[in-house]
């Protein structure tokens, strides 16, 4: 009788245990990289929104001080200058800036004349709420006056 050599290998359970663990390691990667590209589109989403909504708080800031009248009516802030007039609308579910749409819900907390505060007319400032959009995010805004503003209105 002749001996046969034995060769070397790995028994049938072994193999199965190994692809076991294998695909248990596998399914565990594929769920964290799932959780993991989750939370990048949440922070896109959210840099996004306070992308927007800084855009928006300098845009207002610039117009509040090109413009040398500003007036509220309703949810409205005109913005009239000698040369142009910017117009704000607000909506529950975007505004307007006008024919621009910006995709946010900002509400108009308060208007603000010579530091009173007004629910119409001829303002000065403004506090928007971005609530909705950033927890605990206000928004305002006013028109800075230099000396020949005063000196035109007699010390006001």
């Amino acid at each position: 009788m002749t001996q046969r050599a034995k060769v070397k290998s790995f028994t049938l359970s072994e193999m199965l245990v190994v692809m076991i663990i294998t695909a248990i390691v596998v399914g565990i990667a594929f769920s964290v990289l799932s959780l993991v590209q989750k939370q990048i589109r949440t922070v896109e989403r959210n840099f996004a929104k306070t992308t927007e909504i800084s855009l928006f708080e300098q845009r207002l800031w610039q117009d509040f001080n090109s413009h040398n009248t500003i007036k509220a009516i309703d949810n409205k802030v005109i913005c009239t200058s000698d040369i142009d007039t910017v117009t704000y609308s607000f909506n529950p579910e975007y505004l307007l800036r006008n024919a621009d749409t910006i995709h946010s819900q900002l509400t108009v907390d308060k208007f603000y004349y010579l530091g009173n505060e007004v629910k119409s007319g001829f303002i000065d400032a403004v506090t928007i709420s971005a609530q909705k959009e950033l927890p605990n995010h206000t928004i305002f805004a006013s028109m800075q006056y230099d000396a020949t503003h005063y000196m035109n209105n007699n010390g006001i």
